[in-house]
Formats: structure tokens, C-alpha cells, sequence
């Protein structure tokens, strides 16, 4: 059996594995999962019964229960910015709920993250790969939308002082707007408050330090995290699983990051 990945770029973050647990989550960012395999049962609290599908397209701090039912899945949490989500809801079959599910294009975008994970793609390869997943639905662009070059000014300082809890004050002043103003901008641009991708920012910071081979105290503790527990907390509230889920595959996990590649 092929190796777990896991990829941390600077905009995207993709998983291709098995879990043996069902993900709870109100995750931080859009995500695309796919299943590999059998379908995914998945439900959330409006629900009275749980639907299965192959493919799922969540929004930001969506409440939802996934149960992989054991099959090796894709979950890629997609750009801050929506940029990704906006393009691929308009590839899904079925809206409700919250959520949209089922790709018209599905056997093929299977197809692609299995190519990644079969011939076990690294950083480069599978990137370029899953641009042209994202990017392309049955030989058409998908839907650009228009960004407030403001809230892309605050992400890249959130990222440039990941381990300072620089206020949203201070974040308002650097584009001229009131904090209150920023706040709803914010939120209405990615989906999430700005708390919330701040922490999103610092599980991906810690993840990418560990990958380097930094303890995960010390990876926590550098990305921002008061300690490795409130660390695993927002890991599990945030993806739905724990870092040893992710971390500890039986069959072993490969881990690409700018830095390194294996």
C-alpha cells in the first residue's frame, strides 16, 4: 500500500490517505473531499439521515460529520480567499444544506488525486496537477472572482507574524479601514473571522516545522500556539481529526513542504 501524503503549500494543504476515525470538523478553510474508494457518508445537524457521495465541497465553519468508511480519501482545504470554492461549486451537481456534493467531472478528478497518490507525485508534480484540477472543469476556466486587495494585505501580514497576535486594530490601520469595517470585509471575503484563520495559519506554520523534523512542542510554540495542547484542540475542532491521526499512518506518511520533499 502506498505511503499517506500530505502537502503544505503556501495557499493549499492536501491529504490522500485512510482514517480510521469519523472527521468532525468546522474546518478553518473551503475543502474539496474525495473519495478514492467507496462512497463517503456525510451529515450535518439539519440532516435527518446521512448522504453518500464520492465527492464533497464544504464552506468555511461548515458543522459536518464525514465517515470515510475506511476508503482512502483526498481532502484538500482550499484558498483562503475562495478563489477555488466559487470555481468548483459551480462543477457540483447538488446544493443543500450548506454544502454542494457530487462533481460533474468526478471519475475524473478521482482519477487525478489517484494519479498523485499512486505514483506518489511530489511537491512540484502534484501541485501543478492539482492547479489544473482546480482550475479546469471539462476543458473550461472556472470562475474567477473579483479579491479586495486589502484583505489579501491583512492575510500576508497574519502570515508574516504568525507567532505575534498582532490586533485587529493594528491589522485595520495598516489598510485604512475601522476594525469593525475590517471584520465584515473579512468575513464576507473568506468566509471566517479573522481569529479563525489566524489559527488556521498557525496549524499549517506548525505542520510545516514538524515536517522539518521540529517536536511538535516546539513547532506550536514557534507558529504562535501557547502550548502543544491548544495546538491538537484547534487541530481536532478545525480538522475534524487528531494530529496523530494524520501523523501516525500505519503504512507510514510522506510530508512535502517548500523545504523539503520526501
Amino acid at each position: 500500500m502506498n505511503a499517506a501524503q500530505l502537502f503544505l503549500w503556501d495557499q493549499r494543504t492536501l491529504f490522500i490517505g485512510s482514517l480510521s476515525d469519523k472527521i468532525e470538523l468546522s474546518q478553518g478553510a473551503a475543502t474539496l473531499t474525495v473519495s478514492l474508494g467507496e462512497p463517503l457518508l456525510f451529515q450535518t445537524p439539519s440532516m435527518a439521515r446521512p448522504i453518500a457521495t464520492r465527492s464533497i465541497l464544504l464552506p468555511p465553519s461548515l458543522d459536518i460529520e464525514v465517515d470515510t468508511r475506511g476508503s482512502i480519501i483526498a481532502n484538500c482545504n482550499l484558498d483562503p480567499l475562495l478563489k477555488d470554492w466559487f470555481g468548483l461549486h459551480h462543477s457540483m451537481l447538488h446544493h443543500e444544506y450548506g454544502l454542494s456534493y457530487e462533481l460533474d467531472n468526478e471519475e475524473w478528478v478521482i482519477g487525478q488525486f489517484q494519479t498523485i497518490h499512486q505514483q506518489q507525485l511530489g511537491y512540484v508534480d502534484a501541485y501543478r496537477l492539482l492547479e489544473g484540477l482546480l482550475n479546469t472543469a471539462k476543458g473550461k476556466v472556472l470562475t474567477e472572482r473579483k479579491l479586495d486587495p486589502r484583505i489579501e494585505t491583512v492575510i500576508n501580514h497574519i502570515k508574516d507574524s504568525v507567532d505575534d497576535n498582532v490586533s485587529v486594530e493594528a491589522l485595520a490601520a495598516k489598510v485604512n479601514l475601522s476594525a469593525p469595517r475590517l471584520i465584515q470585509i473579512f468575513k464576507q471575503q473568506t468566509g471566517v473571522p479573522i481569529r479563525r484563520y489566524r489559527q488556521w495559519h498557525r496549524l499549517y506554520t506548525t505542520a510545516v516545522e514538524m515536517g522539518k523534523g521540529v517536536t511538535l512542542t516546539e513547532a506550536a510554540l514557534h507558529a504562535g500556539f501557547s502550548d502543544s495542547a491548544h495546538f491538537t484542540n484547534t487541530f481536532k475542532s478545525m480538522l475534524g481529526m487528531k494530529p496523530s491521526d494524520v501523523l501516525s499512518q500505519s503504512q507510514g506518511i510522506r510530508i512535502y513542504t517548500p523545504e523539503i520533499d520526501h
